[in-house]
């Protein structure tokens, strides 16, 4: 018999796959109804009727838009997503190779906001109403509150423009060509103001949650139950209180990688990185509407399958919740 965790993985994925088939629908049909004809965009200025005609057939917009969706489902539910009109190529593999860009920024941007995060929480909640405290909980409000888009252009500024001690964007230098440690190190100075830029507004958020679910832990008898066995102050804080509170980080990180996976836009158009978000604002501007669908689709698969696995991880982090 499948334990607790092994039904909650079962209920997750029997959510996760309708929910994947509704946004394919509803992506296809919103970019479907869409002002302006797919055809004629195609086609390119003043085709000829004949023209029109078979463009129209080449991609099935001669067909019902109900029938148009049942092919494209199928097609998609294979891993086919049809090909770019601009590119020429398919769009399963454009976005394999623009998504590894992206990976990259979001993981290391989640990865240090989370670890930053939580050892601000803890302290702030372990200090709580104190000097140190307030100096979080201000740094935390002020990172929260900063729009990406500014932040980034102010880190440019600063860094890039000033100070000259980073490079201002793209992925790697284009003047100079670089080969195996001397490209990585080369890779990770480029990444460094795109990382910090969302590294930030995300460490705010990891830290405001983590502080609240730590000040609540505090509170609980276990850790009075604790302090009567005589553990100290260090192993209370950090092995009980944190061990409780951390499933309110962990469902923040899992939600808010999600979200950074899907909408790392506006930082990697800051920084001109080959990503998947600058993939998909080009495919709007080229009305590249089979590639714009793709991009969507994907991206918001991928929201999908990292908010199931924060629910795993948060199960066997905390048992009660596969019950």
């Amino acid at each position: 018999m499948l334990g607790g965790l092994g039904l909650l993985i079962l209920r997750r994925l029997a959510l996760g796959v309708p929910l994947v088939l509704i946004i394919i629908v509803l992506t296809f049909a919103l970019v479907r109804l869409a002002p302006g004809d797919p055809a004629l965009l195609l086609a390119g200025d003043a085709p000829t009727p004949e023209f029109l005609a078979q463009v129209r057939a080449e991609y099935d917009l001669d067909k019902p838009l109900q029938q148009q969706l049942l092919t494209y489902l199928l097609h998609a539910v294979q891993g086919n997503l049809g090909t770019s009109i601009y590119f020429g190529q398919p769009v399963t593999r454009l976005i394999l190779q623009y998504f590894p860009v992206t990976l990259l920024l979001t993981t290391l941007a989640m990865f240090s906001a989370s670890v930053l995060g939580i050892l601000l929480g803890v302290i702030a909640a372990d200090r709580r109403d104190t000097a140190t405290d307030a100096i979080v909980g201000g740094a935390s409000l002020l990172g929260f509150s900063i729009p990406i888009f500014w932040l980034g252009q102010l880190l440019v500024l600063l860094f890039a423009v000033t100070l000259d001690i980073l490079p201002a964007g793209g992925w790697s230098s284009a003047r100079v060509t670089y080969y195996g440690f001397d490209y990585v190190l080369d890779v990770a100075q480029h990444l460094i103001l795109p990382v910090t830029t969302l590294m930030l507004f995300e460490t705010a958020m990891i830290t405001r949650f983590t502080r609240a679910a730590m000040i609540e832990a505090l509170g609980k008898d276990y850790v009075t139950v604790a302090y009567a066995k005589g553990a100290t102050h260090s192993r209370v804080l950090w092995r009980h209180a944190l061990a409780n509170a951390l499933t309110t980080s962990v469902t923040v990180i899992g939600l808010e990688f999600g979200v950074l996976l899907a909408g790392a836009v506006v930082t990697e158009i800051i920084y001109g990185l080959p990503g998947l978000g600058r993939l998909f604002f080009d495919s709007i501007f080229r009305r590249d509407f089979q590639l714009m669908t793709g991009c969507f689709i994907f991206a918001s698969t991928a929201v999908v399958i990292v908010n199931i696995i924060t629910d795993i991880v948060v199960a066997v982090l905390d048992p009660r919740v596969g019950r």
